[in-house]
């Protein structure tokens, strides 16, 4: 049986957090804390095969927490991904999660980034 990826409070599980700040960590090639445009559409292309538009650019920046420059924060990564989760996509987060190589028990099987291992 899979872990969950949410409390009873729609908080994310230990285990899923750590999944989520890991995949963040593989895209945010300067260490800065935060995934600049040409990170975040990295990210994108890799888990969607496509960048995210201008739209959905706007969308991030204005809803999510960023930077002052619009960078997507640790913070904004999880929050894209609570909202996803809780509104009752958690087959569409864990069909990312997998992408990026982990299993039903959010244990890395390999080590993937913009579909190399």
């Amino acid at each position: 049986m899979p872990v969950e990826l949410l409390t009873e409070d729609l908080d994310f599980t230990p285990e899923c957090e750590r999944a989520l700040l890991e995949i963040f960590a593989r895209y945010d090639k300067d260490h800065d804390g935060a995934l600049n445009d040409t990170e975040l559409q990295a990210f994108a292309i890799f888990t969607n095969g496509h960048e995210f538009s201008e739209t959905e650019l706007e969308d991030i920046r204005n809803y999510l927490k960023c930077t002052d420059k619009g960078w997507l924060l640790k913070e904004g990564f999880l929050q894209m991904y609570s909202l996803q989760t809780a509104s009752g996509d958690s087959d569409e987060t864990w069909k990312d999660l997998e992408k990026h190589g982990y299993n039903r028990d959010l244990v890395l099987r390999k080590l993937v980034f913009g579909g190399s291992e």
